[in-house]
């Protein structure tokens, strides 16, 4: 057979998945598997990468010195939605296609949202950690019917955690650069500033891209804007938020509580300022990995690479300008 490309596959989304592995193999790719441990050793990283046409990474930084490593680069297929840790100017100077998987996860990492809003504002899990631990301590927690929720980013994955908030008969505020007026209007969703959402919510999710504009969003000063004692959620980015300024106003309980799904610096042993204090749930980057989201996820990255591969253009190609 003859092959497609060679694959280098870090992603164990793509690589757990039977099917998307044997897509790959239909296809005429040659995969190599490869795992990363954190902090990422970008040397051994620009190694591996040096003769693939093709790259499936998770978080791993695809940077300008490893773009220039690999002469035979074609695609970088994100099993994700996300794609701040590539180095968007180096791969379009390159005519390299950088694909997502829009449409993909959504859903899950709406439920997650949802999953860490209650926990937060009910104590669930402080609750359930005493009774592991032989004890039987009962938290009185907040009720989340009737709230205000407050979404900043209405793409895929905050109209989706606005419709289940609106199962909860939350008022539904949206901060977006995007306006969609019919769903909004269909959903019952009120578009705001970011001002007015700071201080209206009882809940904040954070469901923005991670750019220049929306970096350190969530600073000292707009914590300062919140009411004493709302909540924080955040399944986005890490770099959204001053994670300094945020321990400092739940410590000081200006805040009630905060669930993150996402740190500034991942991965075991991170350091976080968020990690280990009271009423801040940390959970380990997990809200996309529900087993049918990451089926297709792989899936996913997996067409779109091969359509690169195969002088097609893909679908979810974050940089379309590569094709004229």
């Amino acid at each position: 057979m003859t092959i497609l490309g060679r694959v280098l596959v870090t992603a164990k989304s793509v690589s757990d998945s039977a099917s998307a592995m044997q897509y790959l193999h239909d296809a005429g790719c040659e995969v190599t598997v490869a795992t990363t441990t954190w902090p990422v050793d970008e040397r051994k990283l620009i190694e591996l990468s040096a003769g693939m046409q093709a790259l499936v990474f998770t978080m791993e930084p695809v940077t300008s010195r490893l773009i220039d490593a690999a002469p035979n680069l074609k695609v970088i297929a994100r099993p994700a939605v996300g794609y701040d840790t590539v180095d968007m100017a180096a791969a379009t100077r390159r005519g390299i296609a950088v694909t997502i998987a829009a449409g993909a996860n959504d859903q899950s990492v709406a439920d997650f949202t949802i999953g860490l809003l209650l926990m937060a504002a009910r104590g669930i899990g402080t609750a359930a950690n005493a009774v592991a631990q032989g004890g039987w301590d009962r938290v009185i927690g907040t009720e989340v019917w009737k709230k205000t929720l407050a979404i900043v980013g209405l793409g895929r994955i905050g109209k989706a955690v606005a419709k289940r908030a609106r199962g909860f008969d939350m008022r539904v505020l949206a901060v977006s650069g995007h306006s969609d007026p019919e769903y909004a209007g269909a959903h019952g969703i009120e578009y705001v500033t970011l001002d007015q959402a700071l201080r209206d919510a009882d809940f904040l999710s954070l469901h923005a891209p991670l750019n220049e504009s929306t970096s350190n969003l969530i600073n000292a000063a707009a914590l300062a804007k919140m009411k004493r004692g709302a909540y924080l959620i955040n399944t986005s980015r890490g770099g959204l938020v001053d994670e300094i300024a945020l321990a400092d106003a739940v410590r000081s309980a200006h805040l009630a509580g905060a669930a993150v799904d996402v740190l500034r610096k991942q991965g075991a042993n991170s350091g976080s300022p968020l990690i280990g204090v009271p009423g801040i749930i940390v959970t380990p980057h997990m809200a996309s990995l529900g087993r049918e989201a990451i089926e297709r996820v792989a899936m996913s990255a997996a067409r779109s690479l091969v359509a690169v591969l195969r002088g097609e253009r893909p679908p979810s190609v974050v940089n379309p300008e590569i094709y004229g």
